[in-house]
């Protein structure tokens, strides 16, 4: 009985407080709002700054068994890049002695608050950790959740975690004296940021970003040793030791012997670091990188991930993210995505990465996060109702997706993205990684079509005309006669080939026109591609194909150094594809489809100067000499008329029932 009256104690006093919190009363007593602990700060002036703490109180009130209460002064200020931004601040307090807060494994000052106030379902940040945690990533922050009230206002439900800092209980390397000038002592440990906030122009202490250098990868920013007491010497061995790394990041390529990854790079770490960052689909991936080194080691080691608040498909930026690679559609900085690209096409970095994803999905992790995120929901379901009290869920909202109008239907669509999510990688990492991975053999004796990556249209004949100088373009895919579509690969030196298409018989050519008989230009405005007749040695007519990932190259004119280009915005049928320079864009990567040397069936009509042949989407004309031709629809509406003087002339029709005159003979012929 006695037990029954404390519990409608608690919901009363429960009950009065949301009211307050809706109407905005203050809050007089410092007591436990919710079954988490309950954050008291007090501070003589707002907390408004990023730059510089208030000093004030904090009173954690929670059950008796608490490991860690906390009575005493504290620094607090605001604290992140957009979010700090935001209505509900985000904060980072500075304890006035070391404590383990909460019970956590830290003892340490410096403890972040954030306020997931664009996570509408508040776990994504500790869900995060949770699988940081699981792949054994070297470090994870710990975290707990609490209910935060700032001089008697309740502000909202809060995750404390610990700080991405140095230390013996956090990020553990070997931390470095002011006087340490010399090999070895400068050689770690160091924690940067490959940080899309990095500020390399400031140099100065205390500044609003910590002090960064623009780097080979990207702007890297020096999180430790610390801005204000890094000295010249370790700052200098870091920025020249870390181009150095990324120097060798940059420049391997697919065949190249790993001795110079191994040096400068933990493989496993990285693959570890990965595996996180597409599970979380986090859209920031390659916005914000931590990496470390440690002293006496040459590697350098990935993680620890932060900044989850946007991952699990909630970036409305990112409309595809559940089913995409965040390799591929994650927000850019840097090269870092072209680097992992390069490094998962070799075999044993390839098969070290499918077997780590192999013993991951085979393991019961999805159901930890399941379990993880059902317990979580138990856990928040009397603070995210404060919480949501004070901070409508329906408020307007920045890049995040859209509120789904219930914190119950917030937490499904996590649930059902963790599920989902989990099975679409394990489709992605076996084929479309596995393929990075693969050796891709071009066979001289099979013909390809080339599909761009950008339009997913594949390389064509202008109105499939096969004479000398006849423009390419890209078309729909023909399922049926594909002659003007398929290109065969003859190599004729040790790096290049000619393509011959199979419709005209003639080459691929980087064409320039030169009216003056003079050097031909090499500016891209002066070229376009076409089929012309072979000629022997001709370096327009030649090309090298540079692999991407499997069966996607690079094709590049041998000539002008100029690649096969789709310039044209919406990609419709007909789009003239030229050749420009070269661009890490899918408008120059063209996939390579192979099919067998097979003749297409094809129905032949003879007349007295040429013969008709109808396949799929075309009209073929063979033709001896001089024949006058003339199509016409159902409706007697001309198609097209064309003096045909070619052994062979191709049209492209739509489906249907036409009439052809050739030199006054009429006939219908059905174009399938």
């Amino acid at each position: 009985m006695q037990k029954l009256s404390l519990f409608i104690s608690f919901i009363i006093s429960f009950a009065c407080f949301t009211l307050h919190a809706q109407s905005g009363e203050k809050i007089s007593k410092k007591e436990q709002l919710t079954n988490l602990p309950t954050f008291y700060i007090t501070t003589p002036q707002a907390i408004y700054s990023e730059s510089y703490y208030v000093n004030g109180t904090l009173y954690v009130a929670g059950p008796d068994t608490l490991a860690g209460k906390y009575n005493d002064s504290i620094g607090i200020r605001v604290r992140g890049n957009s979010t700090a931004n935001l209505e509900k601040k985000p904060y980072r307090m500075k304890l006035y002695e070391k404590t383990k807060l909460l019970g956590m494994p830290a003892k340490d000052k410096n403890w972040p608050m954030l306020a997931n106030h664009m996570d509408k379902s508040l776990m994504r940040n500790a869900l995060a950790f949770k699988i940081s945690k699981i792949l054994g990533i070297y470090f994870t922050p710990a975290s707990r959740f609490v209910d935060v009230v700032v001089n008697n206002e309740f502000v909202g439900n809060y995750l404390v975690t610990d700080q991405v800092e140095v230390s013996g209980d956090r990020v553990d390397i070997s931390k470095q004296a002011a006087a340490d000038t010399t090999i070895p002592a400068i050689e770690g440990g160091y924690l940067v940021e490959i940080d899309g906030f990095g500020n390399s122009y400031s140099v100065s202490p205390g500044a609003l970003f910590p002090e960064a250098f623009s780097s080979t990868i990207g702007t890297v920013s020096i999180k430790y040793p610390k801005d204000d007491e890094i000295n010249l010497a370790q700052r200098r061995y870091i920025v020249n030791y870390f181009n150095q790394f990324g120097t060798v990041m940059n420049s391997y390529r697919k065949g190249d012997p790993l001795d110079s990854i191994r040096k400068y790079l933990d493989i496993d770490a990285m693959i570890n670091w990965y595996l996180t960052s597409e599970l979380c689909g986090n859209s920031d991936t390659f916005w914000s990188i931590y990496i470390m080194k440690e002293r006496g080691k040459s590697q350098f080691t990935f993680g620890p991930i932060w900044d989850n608040d946007i991952a699990f498909d909630n970036d409305q930026r990112i409309p595809m993210a559940t089913t995409s690679l965040m390799l591929d559609v994650a927000h850019p900085f840097g090269s870092m995505q072209s680097i992992l690209r390069n490094l998962f096409s070799n075999p044993e970095i390839n098969k070290k990465l499918l077997d780590r994803w192999s013993e991951i999905y085979h393991s019961n992790f999805k159901e930890q996060l399941l379990a993880s995120i059902d317990s979580m929901e138990v856990l928040l379901n009397a603070s995210q109702t404060l919480n949501y009290s004070k901070w409508p869920i329906y408020q307007s909202y920045n890049s995040e997706m859209p509120p789904i109008g219930s914190y119950k239907a917030e937490v499904a669509y996590l649930r059902s993205y963790v599920s989902e999510r989990i099975e679409v990688l394990d489709m992605l990492i076996n084929t479309d990684l596995m393929e990075l991975g693969a050796e891709f053999k071009l066979k001289e004796d099979q013909w390809y079509s080339l599909t761009n990556v950008k339009a997913l249209k594949v390389l064509d004949l202008k109105d499939s005309l096969p004479d000398d100088f006849t423009q390419t373009v890209l078309w729909t895919d023909r399922e049926g006669n594909k002659e003007s579509q398929l290109f065969r690969f003859t190599k004729v030196n040790d790096s290049s080939y000619i393509l011959t298409n199979k419709l005209s018989g003639k080459v691929l050519e980087g064409y320039v026109k030169v009216d003056d008989g003079g050097i031909p230009s090499k500016m891209p405005s002066r070229y376009k591609l076409c089929i012309n007749t072979y000629q022997e040695g001709k370096p327009t007519q030649l090309w090298k194909l540079k692999e991407l990932k499997y069966g996607v190259f690079n094709i590049i004119n041998q000539y002008s150094g100029l690649a096969l280009n789709n310039g044209s915005t919406l990609s419709p049928d007909g789009a003239i594809v030229n050749i420009s320079t070269l661009l890490t864009t899918g408008s120059q990567q063209w996939r390579f489809t192979s099919y067998p040397d097979t003749e297409t069936p094809i129905e032949k009509v003879p007349t007295a100067k040429a013969s008709v042949f109808a396949s799929v989407g075309f009209l073929h004309i063979e033709c001896n000499g001089h024949a006058k031709l003339r199509i016409t629809n159902l409706v007697g509406q001309v198609v097209l008329e064309h003096i045909v003087t070619s052994t062979l002339y191709d049209v492209s029709l739509p489906r249907g029932i036409y009439g052809i005159q050739i030199d006054g003979e009429s006939f219908k012929i059905a174009v399938p």
